[in-house]
C-alpha cells in the first residue's frame, strides 16, 4: 500500500493525541443521532474580519485629542498575541497544534504565532482546541479571540471542561459562535450539579445558524470525575443494574436520575439512549443495540434490552465480570426555534452491574 503523506501522518498522529469528551460521545454514538444543522458557514462569518492595525486605527479615527499611534506603536500591538488571543490556554493549545503539524518547528513558543501564519493553515488541516480546567486550563469571558484569523476555510473546534457552571455563565456566546465551527462545553462532577442559567444565555444570545457537519453546539452535564491530569473520565455511578436473576432486566429511569432544572417547553425534541462501555470508556454495544426506551406518565422511562446475537454475546462477557461494565445513560433536549442556532443540552449518568 502507497505510503501516506508525511502531513497526513502527522495530522493524525496530533488528532490520535487530542481524543477529548467530543471523541468519546461521538464514538458512544450519542452526538450523531440528535444533530443536523443549516446555515451559514463559519467563512461567511469570518471573511470580513479586520485585522488589529486596522481596529486599532479606526478606534483613533475622529478623535482629535486622542494621540496618535506610529506605525512602530502599530506593528507591536498587532504582533503582540497576548493583545489579540488573550486566552493563555488556547494560545497554548494552538501552538501544539502548529508544532504538531510542523506550522512551526519543535521548540516554538507562542510568541512565534501570528495571524499571518494561522491564515496560512491549510484547509484541509483541522484545528481542534482544548480549554480543561482540570488539567490547568482558564476559561476567561473573551475565550475564542484571535482563533478568527485561522483561515476560514479551516474547521476549528473547541471543548471547554470545568466542574461546574461559575466561569462558563462569564462566556461570551455570540463571540465564541462567531470564531469557531463548532463548540462543546462540559460541566463534570460527580453530583446533579447543573445550572439551567448556562443553556439560558446561550439561548438569549440569538445565535445565528451555521452549517455543521459534526453536530449541535451543545452543554452536558456529565456525573463523574476527570483525573490524571485530566485527561481520564472515571464515571461515579448512580445506578446500579441487578443481573443475578436474567441478563435481560428491564430498567426504569425518571427525570430526578438526570439533571432536573429544565424547562421542556423550550425544546423541541427530546432523546434518552444507551451504551454498554467497558471500565476504560471502550464502547460494547451501541445505541441501537442496547436499552431502548419509552417515556410512560411523569416522566418516567421503562427501558427494554432485546436478546440479540450481539447484546447475548455482551451480556455474558458482562456476567463474567460485572465490575468491569458500566451502562451509558443520557437524557438530551434539543433547541430549535427554526430562526438560530440548534442547540443541546443534555445529561450523563452511569450505572454499574452487580448480581
Amino acid at each position: 500500500m502507497e505510503a501516506l503523506p508525511k502531513r497526513l501522518r502527522r495530522k493524525e498522529v496530533f488528532q490520535m493525541q487530542k481524543k477529548t469528551m467530543l471523541t468519546a460521545l461521538i464514538a458512544l454514538g450519542f452526538i450523531t443521532p440528535i444533530i443536523s444543522n443549516t446555515g451559514a458557514s463559519a467563512a461567511t462569518l469570518n471573511q470580513n474580519e479586520p485585522n488589529a492595525s486596522a481596529l486599532i486605527q479606526k478606534k483613533f479615527q475622529g478623535q482629535p485629542d486622542s494621540p496618535k499611534l506610529s506605525e512602530k506603536q502599530l506593528k507591536v500591538q498587532d504582533s503582540d498575541i497576548e493583545t489579540w488571543m488573550p486566552n493563555p490556554t488556547v494560545r497554548e493549545s494552538v501552538l501544539d497544534f502548529l508544532i504538531a503539524l510542523n506550522y512551526l518547528p519543535k521548540g516554538s513558543t507562542v510568541n512565534d504565532i501570528t495571524k499571518d501564519l494561522l491564515g496560512s493553515i491549510k484547509s484541509r488541516d483541522r484545528v481542534p482546541i482544548e480549554v480543561n480546567t482540570f488539567a490547568g486550563g482558564q476559561i476567561t469571558p473573551n475565550l475564542s479571540e484571535g482563533l478568527q484569523y485561522i483561515n476560514p476555510q479551516t474547521r476549528v473546534t473547541i471543548e471547554i471542561m470545568d466542574a461546574d457552571d461559575s466561569q462558563l455563565m462569564n462566556l461570551d456566546f455570540a463571540q465564541l459562535h462567531q470564531n469557531v465551527d463548532h463548540w462543546l462545553i462540559y460541566i463534570v462532577n460527580p453530583e446533579k450539579s447543573a445550572n439551567s442559567k448556562l443553556m439560558q444565555k446561550a439561548i438569549d444570545t440569538n445565535l445565528p445558524n451555521k452549517e455543521n457537519t459534526q453536530g449541535d453546539p451543545g452543554i452536558y452535564y456529565v456525573r463523574g470525575n476527570l483525573i490524571n491530569n485530566g485527561s481520564k473520565l472515571v464515571p461515579a455511578p448512580s445506578k446500579s443494574i441487578d443481573i443475578s436473576e436474567t441478563l435481560f432486566p428491564d430498567i426504569s429511569l425518571t427525570n430526578d436520575d438526570f439533571w432536573k432544572e429544565i424547562d421542556r417547553s423550550k425544546f423541541q425534541i427530546h432523546t434518552m439512549i444507551s451504551t454498554l462501555i467497558t471500565k476504560n470508556n471502550f464502547r460494547v454495544l451501541n445505541h441501537d443495540k442496547y436499552y431502548s426506551f419509552k417515556e410512560g406518565p411523569e416522566g418516567n422511562y421503562a427501558g427494554t434490552l432485546a436478546q440479540t446475537t450481539d447484546s447475548i454475546s455482551a451480556m455474558h462477557d458482562v456476567a463474567d465480570n460485572p465490575e468491569n461494565y458500566y451502562a451509558w445513560l443520557a437524557n438530551a433536549f434539543v433547541y430549535k426555534d427554526g430562526q438560530h442556532q440548534r442547540m443541546a443540552v443534555g445529561s450523563i449518568i452511569y450505572a454499574d452491574y452487580h448480581k
